[in-house]
């Protein structure tokens, strides 16, 4: 009876330790697989949470382009202004000087003519300074409504984009407190040594540091599961 009980024993226990490494393995299977994707959720999150941040600095600095660009048109605009003011002043100034009901002398008339030859090309210069500052004006005002445009809810979007990697990292730290679960269990210990995994015992203070700790859990697991 004896010779018969020893194989029925030790074939019931090589049974149990064969169901629970089968357990174990796939348990490691799907903590990396889980791993890997939360991982990429932190990563993508992270990668558009950077973009929208980027994004509010790049319009913050073209908003100062903007207020430039005014302050330089403006000035140009005073001057072009001013010139105007310049040569309507020496148009009326000629007029009562050198009108047609005035007598000139031969030489006050040359005076007149030469003063009348310089008006003209100074009108014409001032006026050819107007259709370059509308375009001016006409350009850095379309670009302003643009920009308007995508500045609404820039603030809004920034703070969304950040909830849906803060609920990400979140994910990942539940992910890490389940895998040192398994790292620290007596069952696993032996395993992870082997396999070289870190030391789990304190947790991550970055989120950086969090995702290189879930990269290393990762490695060690997979090299345990090909074992």
């Amino acid at each position: 009876m004896k010779s018969t009980r020893i194989p029925l024993i030790t074939l019931a226990l090589a049974l149990a330790c064969a169901a629970t490494a089968a357990w174990g393995a796939e348990s490691v299977m799907n903590l990396i697989s889980s791993g890997e994707a939360v991982q990429k959720e932190v990563t993508q999150t992270k990668a558009a949470y950077d973009a929208v941040q980027n994004k509010k600095k790049d319009m913050a600095a073209q908003a100062k382009q903007f207020g430039v660009d005014q302050n330089k048109l403006a000035a140009d605009v005073a001057q072009y202004q001013k010139d105007s003011a310049a040569v309507n002043q020496s148009a009326a100034d000629f007029k009562t000087h050198c009108g047609a009901d005035k007598k000139l002398t031969q030489d006050e008339y040359k005076a007149c003519t030469a003063e009348q030859q310089q008006i003209n090309a100074d009108v014409t210069r001032v006026n050819g300074e107007f259709p370059a500052l509308k375009q001016r004006e006409d350009s850095l005002n379309a670009k302003i409504a643009e920009y308007n445009k995508g500045a609404g809810g820039i603030d809004a979007k920034v703070n969304e984009a950040y909830k849906t990697w803060d609920e990400a990292l979140k994910k990942e730290g539940a992910w890490l407190d389940q895998a040192r679960s398994l790292l620290v269990s007596d069952a696993f210990k032996s395993y992870g040594q082997k396999a070289g995994c870190p030391a789990v015992g304190k947790p991550a203070s970055t989120p950086e540091a969090a995702d290189k700790m879930a990269s290393d859990i990762i490695a060690c697991l997979k090299k345990v599961s090909s074992s």
